[in-house]
């Protein structure tokens, strides 16, 4: 049984283009995951590189609470080998993620939801490495958000 965090940004209004702004909650969709298979799902809206940097440590200082949740759940606009967060930090690259809070994706499954955060495979292996993460999975090209969320959940379908 897997269980999942899921650290969702703003889509609305985090991207100055006009196309890339849609109402899009992921939570409803894991909702069916968590009542079809009885899991846990732990969501939480994040902004800002703060507040990723808050919550990963978090799961990283209350271990026990959370090993049992092996797939980390990355949703957000995205872009070359980075996640594309609100405010001056907020394109935060692979190497960067896998640095801001050691250990936290040791063992884990990440998945990003993102466009384009997985376009460099060196970035991605990189990342993989580095943060000894079990899988990494995402998009290497901009995708569509509808399409991709429900990709996301047939992704993490699959898993269970």
């Amino acid at each position: 049984m897997h269980n999942i965090i899921c650290l969702e940004a703003e889509w609305k209004y985090n991207s100055l283009v006009k196309s890339q702004q849609f109402d899009l909650k992921t939570e409803p969709l894991l909702h069916w995951l968590k009542e079809f298979y009885a899991c846990d799902v732990v969501y939480r809206h994040i902004l800002s590189k703060d507040d990723l940097v808050y919550y990963l440590s978090y799961i990283q200082n209350h271990k026990r609470e959370f090993k049992n949740h092996d797939i980390i759940y990355i949703a957000c606009h995205g872009w070359n080998h980075s996640i594309s967060l609100e405010g001056d930090d907020g394109d935060i690259d692979l190497q960067e993620l896998a640095e801001l809070v050691p250990g936290v994706f040791e063992d884990r499954i990440v998945h990003f939801g993102c466009c384009k955060t997985l376009s460099n495979i060196e970035a991605a292996q990189a990342f993989k490495d580095s943060c000894g993460a079990r899988l990494v999975s995402g998009y290497a090209v901009s995708v569509d958000a509808m399409k991709s969320a429900i990709a996301d959940i047939a992704l993490f379908n699959d898993l269970m």
